[in-house]
């Protein structure tokens, strides 16, 4: 049986035949042996058949299982062949050191940088939130029924208590207010210091709707909101750090802003909603106001058979039954609900994912056109090894087989370096990420999805730069390479290996233009005019927050009029400080962050205009001594005055783009605009008695803002920005001063975020520097892999074509003649590659059009650029090669040969 199952499988002879064979044998042998016995052949054969039995069933099983057999067999002998190979390939490797070590490295450097930007595109374009049942959560806002544009707004608490109510589609919805300027209540820590700590205030359901557990206590209660007690939720992080980590803390109360919030429970510290927070508190109820403060975002979980536009079918119902029922609730409204991950990851975030990806996945690319045409190279060197299993039989699937299994070794050794490159790489990303480039709860890790990815990566790696040189080394025939003994030529291989350089030298040119325009875009954004004229580095600003009393928040001050007096006292004690030329308030920081942010208005005589459809303008509440200090010029009318105080004419300055944009041109002097104010609702008549120069809101603002500037003492708000500016100098030195000044007003003053306003600038344009320097360092590893690319072609040219040299030098062809030969063919390869590089970027260059600010996708000068620079570094490649052309002696290639 072992020898016909050894030889099935060497001289394939098919199963049935195989069974047919084993049946009629046996059959044979019992008719010899009744035969033996004295019976009639005739009559044996019979006895025999019958004894069989059902010979066609008998047939079926055992071709049955014979199959079964010979798969096992050929897997066990195809798992062996695999073992063999790559131990063959493994000794390979140990033989040719300095081959394997440079293959090695140059895929580790792409495989590396490719897991380490995976893991960013992991994070925001693939990995489920870091919330159970993340796909079912939606946000739910409203807009203008008639409205074009894609303007928001938030929800007023008394609609969200009928929503959760009277919906079919939601398991449940949430509120939550999350603070403009991302503040929160202060603790006195164990110095005597007070620290800001971020908050979130929340409805008692905002944990059960996001699925998150606490790690220690509990979860906010429906009967905590109707307690008169103030409860607080803790992050684990802010409870290992400002705590120590102490268990007893439930139960037990913390005195925040003041006043007393019994610590319910602790939450993981991976957990955050939008914008980072250390912890939660519940939202009062609301006031008479309940349907017209429209300040809360809505979160919800959807049952398990709606979909979004089911759900806001049926918030919408809901909505227009209150709207009817309440008169200006919604204001011709409609109600939107998408979901959480899109809000939550914006489009420009996901853009630039995929940008870094394609960018590192043209690296890889490159990387692995280097890997072939050293295993091209190699191939030569190898053709008669090659040749011999040739002709000992081997066919061309079974040598393309083994050189595969050298190049897949080769990809798995790569992407084990490349894990440890990749680790590194990411470890270093994750500081130079812009502030708010990810939002809250997604974090970059290195774990075993990445892990996976360089698995993967290494398998496809190593079957991309491995095919073609195996199939093109197992293609040759066996009596020439044999005869050639080891001798190869250039024209056939030649030709494939210089096809790669051009592709990896037109793909780093594309790289590099892409470069070349974020490097642009980074000059023109930091070029920028800001539109104030006060030296960046001598004007100092703070978050300095004073909490009131009202729907949403906490209070340290219970009066508007002790806030005024508090910011006059802070003005007089802080501008008193030597070195100090000027002191202000502002709720918005030029090119920064904003405590306000837009407000609707209309003219006093449009009477007719749709309140959900008016034009919006940057609601800036400031000082009177705020123009000067910042150094914004007033074009038209007068500045803010004491005079302009709570109890006289409201008031308001304009800037420049209000008045192009909506006075045309009117005279905006005496003007008289109804423009919302902050400290209570509804809508206020301004007149308006000055024209600002324009202020830069963000550095790439392709269209000016509109700003409105009321004065604090007519709208006074509490959470601000102290703004001081030097005399002289730079401003830093007088920090500790300025502190102690603080201090003299108001001891333990919670103040957050000191910068100059050079800082500020900075923080708008570090995305912009983020972008650039991300993929400028690959376009110039690129640059860097294609160079040794052409460099490696061009020196193995030079060493086949020795001979040829030597020929040519021996009948009288000068060095110099011979150095141009060699450079003119390289430099043809490269020109034709730079060219295919930047019509490929041109082609292309429009996808890169949302990351551009005042430069052009076809920018001829950055084309222009990147053909030089590349062109240089060509040059700078070939010349090796082609001075060791120079040097080749006639005589003694002409006597080796």
């Amino acid at each position: 049986m072992m020898r016909r199952s050894v030889r099935s499988w060497l001289w394939r002879i098919p199963v049935e035949q195989e069974v047919d064979e084993e049946l009629a044998f046996h059959v044979e042998m019992r008719t010899r042996e009744l035969i033996a016995q004295g019976m009639d052949p005739r009559a044996a054969r019979d006895a025999a058949g019958r004894r069989l039995g059902d010979r066609r069933r008998i047939a079926q099983v055992c071709v049955s299982a014979g199959r079964r057999r010979n798969r096992a067999m050929r897997l066990t002998l195809w798992i062996d062949e695999v073992r063999l190979d790559l131990r063959f390939a493994l000794r390979q490797l140990r033989a040719a050191p300095a081959f394997s070590a440079v293959a090695i490295l140059t895929l580790a450097l792409g495989i590396g940088a490719n897991s380490a930007i995976f893991a960013l595109a992991d994070a925001v374009l693939l990995r489920p939130l870091p919330y159970p049942g993340s796909d079912r959560l939606v946000l739910v806002e409203e807009r203008s029924r008639n409205a074009t544009g894609t303007l928001r707004s938030r929800i007023a608490p008394w609609n969200v208590e009928d929503w959760r109510e009277r919906n079919r589609t939601f398991e449940d919805l949430a509120a939550v207010y999350v603070p403009p300027g991302g503040g929160g209540p202060a603790l006195t820590v164990a110095d005597g210091s007070p620290e800001i700590v971020p908050n979130q205030n929340v409805t008692a359901t905002f944990f059960d709707v996001l699925g998150i557990r606490p790690i220690l206590g509990r979860t906010f209660q429906a009967a905590d909101e109707t307690s008169g007690d103030r409860y607080v939720i803790l992050g684990e992080a802010f409870w290992r750090a400002r705590l120590g980590a102490d268990s007893s803390i439930v139960g037990r109360a913390l005195s925040f802003d003041g006043r007393l919030h019994t610590v319910v429970g602790i939450v993981p510290a991976d957990f955050q909603f939008m914008r980072p927070a250390s912890m939660w508190t519940l939202l009062r109820r609301p006031d008479d106001d309940g349907r017209r403060l429209r300040a809360l975002q809505v979160i919800g979980r959807l049952q398990p058979d709606a979909t979004p536009d089911t759900a806001r079918d049926d918030l919408t119902i809901i909505a227009d039954a209150l709207a009817a029922q309440f008169d200006d609730t919604r204001q011709d409204r409609i109600v939107t609900v998408e979901p959480f991950r899109t809000r939550l990851v914006s489009a420009e975030l996901r853009r630039m994912a995929l940008l870094f990806a394609a960018v590192v996945g043209f690296v890889l690319l490159i990387c692995c056109v280097n890997v072939a045409n050293l295993l091209l190279a190699r191939s030569a060197v190898r053709a008669r090894e090659i040749a011999v299993r040739a002709a000992l039989g081997a066919g061309r699937i079974r040598i393309v087989r083994q050189l595969l299994i050298e190049s897949v070794a080769l990809g798995v050794l790569g992407a084990l370096a490349g894990a440890a490159i990749g680790a590194a790489i990411l470890a270093g990303l994750v500081p130079l990420l812009p502030e708010r480039l990810l939002p809250a709860g997604i974090t970059l890790v290195f774990d075993s999805r990445v892990a996976v990815f360089c698995g993967v990566t290494a398998l496809v790696s190593g079957l991309l730069f491995g095919l073609v040189p195996a199939w093109q080394a197992a293609g040759g025939v066996p009596t020439r390479s044999l005869a050639d003994d080891s001798r190869t030529s250039t024209g056939r291989l030649g030709t494939l290996r210089n096809l790669f350089v051009a592709g990896q030298t037109a793909a780093a040119v594309l790289l590099l233009c892409g470069a070349g325009l974020l490097l642009r875009t980074l000059l023109a954004v930091e070029t920028f005019s800001p539109g104030y004229r006060a030296e960046a580095a001598s004007v100092l600003t703070m978050d300095v927050t004073v909490y009131r009393t009202a729907t949403l928040g906490g209070s340290r001050f219970q009066e508007e009029d002790a806030w005024l007096s508090f910011f006059e006292a802070v003005e007089q004690e802080v501008g008193s400080v030597p070195g100090v030329a000027g002191v202000a308030w502002a709720t918005t920081l030029p090119v920064g962050d904003t405590q306000t942010g837009g407000q609707p208005f209309r003219f006093a005589e449009d009477v007719s205009v749709d309140e959900d459809e008016l034009p919006s303008a940057d609601y800036q509440i400031v000082s009177p001594s705020y123009f000067a200090t910042v150094g914004v010029p007033i074009i038209a009318g007068r500045v803010f005055t004491s005079r302009d105080s709570d109890g006289s004419t409201p008031v308001a300055i304009v800037s420049e783009a209000f008045v192009r944009r909506h006075l045309g041109g009117r005279n905006p002097l005496g003007v008289r605009v109804k423009v919302g104010r902050f400290a209570t609702p509804g809508m206020i008549e301004r007149e308006i008695v000055g024209v600002a120069g324009q202020v830069k809101g963000q550095p790439d603002e392709t269209e000016d803002l509109v700003q409105l500037y009321v004065p604090n003492a007519q709208d006074v708000w509490a959470e601000s920005y102290l703004i001081v500016r030097a005399a002289a100098g730079p401003v830093a030195p007088l920090t500790p001063a300025i502190r102690r000044a603080l201090a003299r007003v108001e001891r333990g003053l919670p103040v957050r975020s000191i910068k100059t306003l050079d800082e500020v600038a900075a923080e708008a344009t570090e995305r912009y520097w983020f972008r650039a320097l991300l993929v400028g360092t690959f376009a110039v590893l690129a640059l860097t892999l294609a160079m040794i690319g052409v460099f490696g072609v061009l020196a193995y040219a030079v060493q086949q074509r020795r001979r040829e040299f030597g020929v040519r030098m021996a009948l009288g062809a000068s060095s110099g003649r011979v150095m141009r030969m060699v450079f003119g063919d390289a430099a043809r390869l490269v020109a034709i590659s730079i060219a295919v590089g930047v019509v490929a970027a041109a082609s292309l260059g429009r996808l890169l059009s949302a990351f551009l600010f005042r430069v052009a996708p076809l920018d001829p000068v950055t084309y222009a650029s990147v053909a030089a620079v590349v062109g240089i570094t060509a040059v700078v490649a070939i010349a090796a090669p082609a001075l060791r052309a120079t040097r080749v002696d006639p005589l003694v290639v002409l006597r080796s040969d």
